[in-house]
């Protein structure tokens, strides 16, 4: 019987946790702008007055959170680990106040409808009545989408490859100044004249000072062959002919 080897759980990968972090950010944000409650309270004239409270106005700290966690997101898609052990429990923190506060909502809205109430009507301590929609469960469960999104930043964000900030030798290359305006800063850098095209650069000493050393080098041995009869062995120049050359 053939046995197989385990299984290991595939961890989600960080752009689709960045996505989805930012996706539910994106949707909590835009679930401030619609009608948390409908109040009912009366205005200056006693008449009666329907308000419509938005969930900005209801719970103004479930946008801010909003907006804590949508950066979080967006800053878990860089590369160093040590940020996400940051943004992993700010979105946790986002998640769950941004939950908790929509839930004391749909719990009282009379309470939270309030200062919108009053505002409307021009009547402060009036007598309400409101209710709750469904936006702020809706509200909680984006919230809690956030703080389980955090909790896989944190555990499955070891194993995600830590991108380096040094570019591969063809990438590095340096391009035609002409062409390419940032390659002429680099040249700079370099030391270089990016005035100067290839066939305009000066030879280096080294280049010009090899050829010249290999051509006197073959002349002294053919002018050496030339002196030295054939079968006979050329001696030595004493010390008086060297020191006169």
């Amino acid at each position: 019987m053939s046995t197989q080897p385990p299984r290991t759980a595939r961890r989600p990968g960080r752009r689709l946790t960045v996505l989805a972090a930012t996706a539910a950010s994106a949707l909590l944000i835009g679930a401030t702008r619609t009608t948390w409650t409908a109040a009912t309270a009366p205005d200056l004239t006693g008449a009666a007055q329907s308000v419509a409270v938005t969930g900005a106005d209801a719970a103004p700290a479930v946008l801010a959170l909003a907006i804590v966690a949508l950066a979080a997101a967006l800053a878990t898609s860089l590369s160093s680990t040590w940020v996400r052990f940051v943004t992993g429990p700010v979105l946790i923190a986002s998640g769950l106040g941004a939950a908790w506060t929509a839930f004391a909502v749909h719990r009282d809205p009379v309470s939270a409808s309030g200062s919108a109430v009053s505002s409307a009507t021009g009547v402060v301590g009036s007598e309400l009545s409101a209710t709750a929609t469904v936006w702020p469960l809706l509200a909680v469960l984006l919230g809690l989408v956030l703080v389980v999104l955090g909790v896989v930043v944190l555990i499955a964000g070891r194993s995600w490859p830590v991108g380096t900030r040094y570019r591969s030798p063809a990438v590095a290359a340096p391009s035609d100044p002409s062409r390419d305006p940032a390659a002429a800063w680099d040249a700079l850098t370099r030391g270089e004249d990016p005035s100067l095209g290839p066939e305009d650069e000066e030879p280096s000493a080294s280049s010009v000072e090899v050829p010249a050393a290999a051509e006197q080098e073959t002349a002294e041995q053919e002018t050496g062959e030339q002196e030295t009869a054939p079968g006979t062995r050329r001696s030595a120049p004493d010390d008086g002919a060297a020191r006169a050359d």
